[in-house]
C-alpha cells in the first residue's frame, strides 16, 4: 500500500499533469471573464461610425444614477464592448473616441439577470461636443435564450398579497402552477414550472444558495430567508433554457436582491391590519356563536442612504408578523355509551353481508362461527377468530358481547374485558357537542404565529477596479398550533405542537477588474439555521395524566436540526430515561 500511495503522489510531478492543473486553474479563474452574474445584470453593444464602420478601442463609460458610481471599459477590435457585473440599478452609457462628439445614453433601467444590448452610432466633431442617444434597449430579450419574468418593486409592493409573502408572486410566470394539495411547502406558497416538482426551484436570495435542505420540509417552505416585500429591489424567475451556472434541479430559478442603498436617503414604514369584523362565518361554525376570533398585524419598517457619497451605501429593514387565529376544527370523538364499550347505536341490522365464497368467484352470506348473520357496523372478537373453509379468507369471526335474546349481536363489550388504559386514555377525549355529518365534534383553537426579521446591507466601492458588499439577515418564527381538544388528548395532525425557526444568514461579495474583459468576482454565504418542534405537552408525563402507573415512556419528543452553510446536522431528543420506572 504505501508503494502505491508513492507512485501516485510522483505523478503529480510529471510535466503532463503540472500542465493540466495550470490548465484547470486558468479555467477557474477566467471563468468569470464569461457571463456568469447571478443576481446582477449586463449592458452590452457595439460601436460604430455614420457610415457603419466600426470603431475599435472607443472608451465607454457605464455610470450608475443613483449611487454615483463608474464602471470603465473600451471596445475591442470588433468595436463591442460588455460592461459586466452591474448590480440592479439605472445606468447611463456614455461613448468617447477622438475625432467623434462624445455620446450619451438616457438612463437605463437594468434588471437582475438582464443583458442589455446598446449599440451608439459616434458623430463626427469636436469630443467637447456631446449628443444624448435616446434609442431604447429593445423590449424582446435577444442577447440570451433563458426564458423568465422579472418582477419589480413596484409589483411587489402593489400586488395584494396574503401575509405579503414574495413567493406568490412567481405565479405571474408562464408556466407556473401551485403545488399539489396536500404538498408539504404548501403552506409556503410552493409552485411548480413546466411540470417538475415544486421541490426542484432553486431560490437565491443576492446570487447566493437560499435554499431550505430540511428533509421533509419541516419547515413548510422551500427558502430559507422570507424577505419583506418592502425590502426587494426585485427578482427574475426563470423557467428555461436558464444558464448553466445555476444548476441544483430541472425548477424554476427565483433570483431575488435585497435593495441597496443611493446617494439619496430612502425609506417606508407600514402595517396592515387584518380581523374577523368584517369576515363571513366558517360553515362548520356554531350560527348562534360570534365568529371565532382573528387578528393579524403586519408592520415594520426600511430605511436607506448614504455613508460616504459616491462610495458607501447602507439599507436596512425590519418586519413583524403576529397572527392570533381560531381554527375550525371538526373531529369525530367517541360518544358516552361508546366509552364504557355499547357500539350498539352502529349496528345495522337491516344490512346483513356478503362474503367472497372458496370459489373465489361467487358471493354468500357472511355467517359469523355460529352461523348467524352479520351486519354492518358489527365488531368481532379477534381473538375467538376461527378457521372457515365457505369462505375465500378461510375464517370466521365471533362477534363480541354474544347475542340477545333475538339471536341478533349486542355490539356491547362486556365489562371485564375494557382495556384500563384504554379506557383512561379515552377520558382524555372530550364528549360529543354538535351532531354534525360526519363529525360531533366543534372547536376553535387559536393558532399563534409570530414572525420578526430583519436584513443589514453595506455597499462599497473600494477603488475603481473593486466594489462589493455584505449583507445580514435574521429571521426567527416561533409558532404554536394546537390540537383540537383541551381536555388532555391533544388529536393535532402531523405540525401539531410547538415550533420555532429560527435562521440567520451572512452574505458577501468581492469584485476585482483585471482589465477590461477580465473580471473575477468571490461570493461567500454563511446561513446557519435552527428547526424545534415540540410535540403538544411535551413537558408532562403522560403517566400522570391518564392517572396510571407502568412503564410507558413520557410522550415528550423534541426534533431539533441545524443548518450550517449547505450542510445539515440533525438530532432528535427524545426526553426519555433507557428504563422507566413506575410512577410512585
Amino acid at each position: 500500500m504505501p508503494h502505491l500511495v508513492s507512485s501516485r503522489l510522483s505523478l503529480l510531478r510529471t510535466p503532463l499533469l503540472r500542465t493540466l492543473g495550470a490548465l484547470t486553474l486558468g479555467c477557474l479563474i477566467l471563468s468569470a471573464a464569461a457571463w456568469a452574474q447571478k443576481d446582477a445584470g449586463s449592458i452590452v453593444g457595439t460601436v460604430k461610425d455614420q457610415t457603419g464602420a466600426i470603431v475599435a478601442h472607443a472608451k465607454v463609460t457605464v455610470s450608475d444614477v443613483e449611487r454615483g458610481t463608474h464602471l470603465e471599459t473600451t471596445t475591442n477590435d470588433s468595436g463591442e464592448y460588455v460592461a459586466s457585473p452591474l448590480p440592479v440599478g439605472h445606468y447611463t452609457v456614455s461613448v468617447e473616441h477622438a475625432g467623434f462628439k462624445r455620446a450619451v445614453t438616457v438612463p437605463l433601467s437594468l434588471d437582475v439577470q438582464q443583458r442589455i444590448a446598446m449599440d451608439v452610432t459616434l458623430q463626427v466633431g469636436q469630443i467637447s461636443e456631446s449628443v444624448e442617444v435616446t434609442g431604447v434597449a429593445p423590449l424582446l430579450e435577444t442577447e440570451t435564450s433563458e426564458l423568465g419574468q422579472v418582477v419589480d418593486n413596484k409589483r411587489v409592493v402593489n400586488l395584494p398579497l396574503n401575509g405579503r409573502n414574495f413567493a406568490q408572486l412567481a405565479l405571474l410566470t408562464a408556466g407556473t402552477a401551485p403545488s399539489e394539495p396536500g404538498a408539504r411547502d404548501e403552506g409556503g406558497f410552493g409552485f411548480s414550472a413546466n411540470g417538475a416538482r415544486s421541490l426542484q426551484n432553486n431560490f437565491l436570495l443576492d446570487g447566493v444558495d437560499n435554499n431550505s435542505n430540511l428533509p421533509d420540509l419541516l419547515n413548510e417552505t422551500n427558502y430559507v430567508i422570507q424577505p419583506s416585500v418592502e425590502a426587494l429591489e426585485e427578482f427574475k424567475v426563470q423557467t428555461n433554457a436558464y444558464s448553466a451556472e445555476f444548476g441544483r434541479g430541472n425548477g424554476a430559478i427565483i433570483n431575488a436582491t435585497i435593495k441597496s442603498g443611493t446617494n439619496q436617503f430612502h425609506g417606508s414604514a407600514y402595517e396592515f391590519l387584518r380581523n374577523e369584523k368584517l369576515d363571513a362565518k366558517n360553515f362548520f361554525d356554531d350560527p348562534n356563536s360570534p365568529i371565532a376570533p382573528y387578528k393579524q398585524n403586519q408592520f415594520g419598517f426600511t430605511i436607506g442612504g448614504p455613508i460616504v457619497h459616491n462610495r458607501t451605501f447602507f439599507f436596512a429593514d425590519y418586519e413583524g408578523l403576529r397572527i392570533r387565529q381560531a381554527q375550525t376544527v371538526t373531529s369525530f370523538v367517541p360518544t358516552a355509551a361508546q366509552r364504557g364499550g355499547n357500539f350498539a347505536d352502529q349496528l345495522d341490522l337491516t344490512s346483513p353481508q356478503q362474503a367472497l365464497a372458496a370459489d373465489g368467484v361467487s358471493m354468500i352470506p357472511a355467517l359469523d362461527c355460529a352461523g348467524h348473520a352479520t351486519y354492518a357496523g358489527e365488531i368481532f372478537n379477534a381473538r375467538q377468530t376461527q378457521n372457515n373453509g365457505l369462505y375465500a379468507s378461510g375464517l370466521c369471526g365471533v362477534p363480541i358481547g354474544g347475542y340477545d335474546a333475538s339471536g341478533n349481536p349486542t355490539n356491547i363489550i362486556p365489562q371485564g374485558q375494557l382495556d384500563p388504559l384504554a379506557l383512561a386514555i379515552t377520558n382524555l377525549y372530550p364528549l360529543p357537542n354538535v351532531n354534525g355529518n360526519g363529525f360531533n365534534f366543534l372547536s376553535n383553537p387559536v393558532r399563534s404565529e409570530t414572525r420578526n426579521n430583519f436584513d443589514i446591507r453595506i455597499d462599497e466601492k473600494y477603488t475603481e477596479n473593486d466594489y462589493g458588499f455584505f449583507r445580514f439577515s435574521y429571521e426567527d418564527q416561533p409558532s404554536v398550533i394546537p390540537g383540537p381538544f383541551n381536555t388532555g388528548g391533544d388529536g393535532g395532525g402531523f405540525f401539531s405542537g410547538d415550533e420555532d425557526n429560527a435562521y440567520r444568514s451572512f452574505a458577501t461579495s468581492w469584485t476585482h477588474l483585471f482589465k477590461n474583459n477580465l473580471t473575477n468576482e468571490f461570493r461567500l454565504r454563511l446561513q446557519p439555521g435552527e428547526f424545534a418542534a415540540f410535540a403538544a405537552q411535551f413537558r408532562q408525563d403522560q403517566r400522570r395524566v391518564v392517572e396510571l402507573s407502568g412503564r410507558l415512556p413520557r410522550n415528550s419528543k423534541r426534533a431539533r436540526q441545524r443548518r450550517s452553510s449547505s450542510i445539515y446536522f440533525q438530532r432528535y431528543i427524545a426526553d426519555r430515561q433507557p428504563d422507566f420506572p413506575p410512577v410512585a
